[in-house]
């Protein structure tokens, strides 16, 4: 490899009580095609038997620690993060898995010493279903692609190597204060200084069961994206961009239907006040009128 010999990346795994899938992650690490890496394997304090599974490998790549106090999800990542000593940094969790050769694949495509991130395509496991497809069916974008993240992120942070100094040269890692979408704002904010590469075929499989974080927080999800957006709109490098434009509409239509499926009329008016004349709009109109059965059609 002329770029580094190969070059150590550090993969950061976050555990609580991850212990029902957490084998079949850890195996998939084991399996890479792509043998310097280093496994940080954060331990947010679980009472389940994620420790004895994790040390029942032996395998002196793997590095165990155990947070001091439990933390939310991205201050724990940063915790991790820190531990580190790759020139690379690959994320998964204790519910996903990689194929074989995601990180051999991946990390030749940093020979352009501009990419700062290199993504890929990955899988959709619906557990319940006992279904598996390709999540993304067209073309994802390289290059300089913000305005492309912003008109439809398509990152998942299980897919992700990122070179270690894109992330020092911004100002913070993840946002600490964020519970949910800490992976979409330092997505989007490397985006914002590099350049991205990618591979279109999937290398990771991201596990829907049900108790993932993002199901279980919509109304924190809201929340958080509301204050992303009020804070953004002050880096005119990112709220310029007619990306960052379909971003808040699409926020305030998530937001209308969350009031909707609560039957908040007075703050679902509010929002239709608010959204710009579109799709969301007549979408939120209708909604207001449409039996509740419907509603999740009309969310898609």
């Amino acid at each position: 490899m002329s770029m580094i010999e190969n070059p150590l990346v550090s993969i950061i795994m976050n555990c609580y009580n991850g212990e029902k899938y957490l084998r079949e992650a850890l195996d998939s690490i084991l399996a890479q095609t792509y043998k310097n890496w280093e496994l940080i394997f954060w331990d947010n304090q679980s009472t389940d038997k994620s420790v004895e599974i994790f040390k029942s490998y032996a395998d002196e790549r793997l590095k165990y620690f155990y947070a001091p106090t439990h933390t939310l999800l991205y201050e724990a990542r940063n915790y991790a993060i820190e531990k580190a000593s790759g020139e690379f940094y690959a994320f998964i969790d204790v519910d996903d898995w990689w194929e074989k050769e995601k990180l051999e694949k991946q990390i030749l495509l940093f020979e352009d010493q501009e990419v700062g991130l290199v993504y890929s395509n990955h899988f959709y496991k619906n557990e319940q279903k006992g279904t598996r497809i390709v999540l993304y069916k067209r073309q994802l974008p390289s290059g300089r692609i913000l305005n492309e993240l912003l008109n439809q992120y398509v990152v998942g942070l299980l897919t992700i190597v990122v070179r270690r100094t894109a992330i020092e040269n911004l100002d913070h890692s993840f946002d600490p204060r964020f519970h949910v979408i800490g992976d979409f704002d330092l997505v989007i904010r490397l985006a914002n200084k590099c350049k991205f590469n990618c591979i279109q075929s999937p290398l990771a499989t991201c596990r829907w069961h049900g108790e993932n974080e993002s199901t279980k927080q919509k109304v924190l999800h809201l929340c958080e994206m509301g204050k992303w957006l009020n804070e953004m709109n002050k880096n005119n490098s990112i709220s310029s961009l007619d990306g960052f434009r379909k971003t808040e509409k699409l926020y305030l239509y998530m937001k209308g239907m969350n009031w909707i499926e609560q039957a908040n009329i007075i703050e679902t008016l509010k929002v239709i006040w608010a959204i710009p004349f579109g799709k969301e709009k007549i979408k939120l109109l209708l909604a207001l009128i449409m039996p509740s059965p419907l509603l999740k059609t009309l969310r898609k």
